[in-house]
């Protein structure tokens, strides 16, 4: 019996990137796993710089269940292959979070908390936790001339309230890269990493950009998720019949019809809407309305409005430069 077995690495545009987006929600959530090339697209992004007021998150430390302690340690990259995790890991998520240009990560009391979670950590070779990695198997093999197996990382990211409620969220995804999926070109930092010699280390490693696109993809997760959230306006005042709004995050469309959410002085924006309003005139974030189902003398200035189908990210580009060029690889075997 003979078989054949090809497999051949190209490089690639943004493309990979655009069909995993573009899949309809229900076949999105059950691809949580990206091998190789597909999981290589998200090692470096390129993100529109967009005109908008960022998104205050508080961005907690990473937690780390992969059972690999983390600490703070400066180390040339082949540490990383079989070391213990580099704290400047959460130096790097928050680096991902500024490049957005959607969120601010550095503010105490935000409008959503995040944190993301390191479930499974799985180095290419056998962690050594007193560094002595090459006397602890085959001592008489050079693990330096070796190539190195694929390394995997399970990351989640969960979304919960600040200052404006939400229902708690969360997201995960399992991230596997080889040696022949090494970007040559991960993601560039801030100048306060790029000077970090760390970051530098550990980027160009399997583990290292594994970690960095399992973090890219669960931002795109996180932003389609915050997609679904209505932005918020107020109402100015009421003079009869009109009532005049205003919003700071989203421009009115004439014709909308939206809902209407008291003000407590004490609990802020009410759970429940009270009624409804119709837009009747708009001039970008400020418009008049009339009511619709309640009547003016129920409402105040103050009083809150959902403005939905506003909030549209633009999806990022991927650029892949491959690091090591594998060559076809054929695999004959005979029974």
């Amino acid at each position: 019996m003979f078989y054949e077995k090809t497999t051949t690495y190209h490089p690639f545009t943004f493309l990979w990137l655009l069909a995993i987006l573009l899949l309809p929600p229900a076949t999105q959530a059950s691809n949580h796993r990206l091998e190789f090339q597909k999981a290589a697209a998200f090692t470096h992004l390129q993100w529109p710089n967009i005109a908008s007021s960022p998104i205050s998150i508080k961005l907690n430390p990473l937690i780390n269940y992969s059972g690999i302690p983390m600490e703070e340690r400066q180390e040339k990259a082949e540490y990383y292959y079989h070391g213990k995790l580099p704290m400047a890991m959460n130096r790097i998520v928050r680096d991902a979070f500024r490049s957005t240009h959607l969120f601010n990560p550095d503010i105490s009391e935000a409008d959503y908390e995040v944190a993301l979670i390191i479930n499974r950590y799985q180095l290419p070779f056998k962690f050594a936790p007193d560094d002595i990695w090459w006397q602890k198997l085959h001592d008489e093999t050079d693990r330096f001339l070796q190539s190195p197996p694929p390394s995997l990382v399970e990351l989640s990211i969960k979304l919960s309230s600040g200052k404006k409620p939400i229902k708690s969220w969360i997201s995960t995804v399992e991230i596997i890269l080889s040696n022949c999926d090494l970007n040559a070109t991960p993601q560039p930092s801030t100048v306060h990493l790029n000077q970090d010699p760390t970051v530098s280390s550990y980027l160009s490693t399997t583990p290292g950009q594994s970690f960095l696109a399992a973090t890219n993809y669960l931002l795109l997760r996180l932003m389609e998720r915050l997609q679904q959230e209505p932005l918020l306006g107020q109402i100015d005042k009421i003079v009869e019949q009109e009532i005049y709004l205003h919003s700071e995050q989203a421009n009115f469309i004439q014709g909308n019809r939206l809902n209407v959410f008291y003000n407590h002085p004490q609990t802020g924006k009410a759970s429940l809407p009270s009624g409804q309003i119709k837009v009747v005139k708009a001039m970008q974030n400020r418009a008049i309305a009339y009511p619709v189902s309640l009547r003016t003398d129920h409402l105040k200035p103050g009083d809150w409005i959902e403005i939905f189908g506003q909030q549209v990210f633009t999806h990022p580009k991927s650029q892949f430069t491959p690091a090591n060029h594998c060559a076809e690889v054929d695999i004959a075997m005979n029974e």
